[in-house]
């Protein structure tokens, strides 16, 4: 399918999935071996794939990208360590430095459950934005999300029903 959708995608540069784990999702044109993919970047590389498959394929089934026990997922964009254990409520010992790190477009995403990160990984801008994503609790489990397209095809992740910044944001950068 993500031929038909025109592109490849691997998944690089990871330390696994779970617990205090993340890992990178980037795009190119012949993969290398995925012995440490990241479920959860690979299972949304492959819903923004689809996506572009038409438009009853938009839906995001957050519970399948990541198909552990979660409470909420959050996104980080721009933020330190230290931002993060705030919005989280909680220190998270395995929270990167920064996000993004280094020179990499990328944004955090984070599963919570209870007070300890269930899964996360770092998703890379080149697949898809989650630049709109912003509530700073972040989402429960069961929030619908579609993927939205510029007039240039890029994708974004939203919910279905998104608040009034979300909404802001998706006008901003023209996602329909």
């Amino acid at each position: 399918m993500l031929v038909a959708a025109g592109f490849v995608v691997w998944a690089v540069a990871s330390s696994g999935s779970g617990a205090n784990k993340t890992a990178t999702v980037r795009l190119g044109g012949a993969p290398p071996p995925p012995a440490q993919a990241s479920p959860i970047a690979v299972q949304l590389a492959n819903a923004v794939g689809r996506a572009n498959i038409g438009s009853r394929f938009r839906r995001v089934d957050m519970t399948r990208v990541a198909p552990f026990a979660w409470d909420r997922v959050l996104v980080f964009q721009d933020e330190s360590s230290a931002d993060i254990n705030r919005r989280l409520g909680f220190d998270w010992g395995g929270a990167p430095a920064s996000v993004p790190r280094g020179a990499e477009r990328e944004a955090l995403l984070a599963f919570v459950h209870g007070r300890q990160v269930a899964g996360s990984a770092f998703f890379s801008a080149a697949i898809g934005h989650l630049d709109c994503l912003t509530a700073p609790r972040g989402y429960t489990r069961g929030t619908p999300f579609v993927v939205r397209f510029t007039r240039q095809h890029d994708a974004y992740l939203a919910t279905l029903k998104p608040d009034a910044a979300e909404a802001a944001c998706l006008r901003a950068v023209g996602a329909r």
